[in-house]
């Protein structure tokens, strides 16, 4: 009875164990919940990708932080401020009229931009891509 408790024991744990390794995403620190949703229309990329992508052109960095938290930490060169409480489904952004633009979506840790970005394809945006947050941001941020 005790080796089948114990059997019983070790196939949770592994199985928790593997599960954890799959949910991880590839940034450091990670952000404080799962990251889960799925739409071919959204993507989620590193900083350094979206630095590159920034550096391309042609993409809306949007950072949906509050105003105090962006005064406090500062922000990312040439990214608008709209906050998560003020984005709707079905209200495109003044910076982004053009549903087909990229965006790129940011909070703190990635949580609040996941959720920007679910709002963002309800709307109607169909190349959104969260890269986390200031949290994993490795480079400036200006005040």
């Amino acid at each position: 009875m005790r080796l089948r408790h114990a059997a019983l024991a070790l196939t949770l744990a592994t199985g928790l164990l593997v599960g954890q390794a799959h949910a991880l995403e590839p940034v450091n620190p990670q952000p404080a919940t799962p990251l889960t949703y799925s739409n071919p229309a959204y993507h989620k990329i590193t900083p350094q990708v979206a630095k590159k992508m920034m550096e391309e052109g042609n993409v809306v960095i949007l950072d949906v932080r509050n105003p105090d938290e962006i005064q406090a930490e500062g922000k990312i060169k040439g990214s608008v401020n709209v906050p998560l409480g003020e984005l709707r489904p079905g209200v495109k952004l003044q910076a982004a009229p053009d549903l087909n633009q990229k965006i790129l979506v940011h909070c703190r840790s990635g949580v609040r931009a996941e959720k920007a970005s679910q709002i963002l394809i309800e709307t109607g945006y169909k190349d959104v891509y969260n890269f986390y947050g200031t949290m994993q941001w490795p480079y400036e941020l200006v005040k």
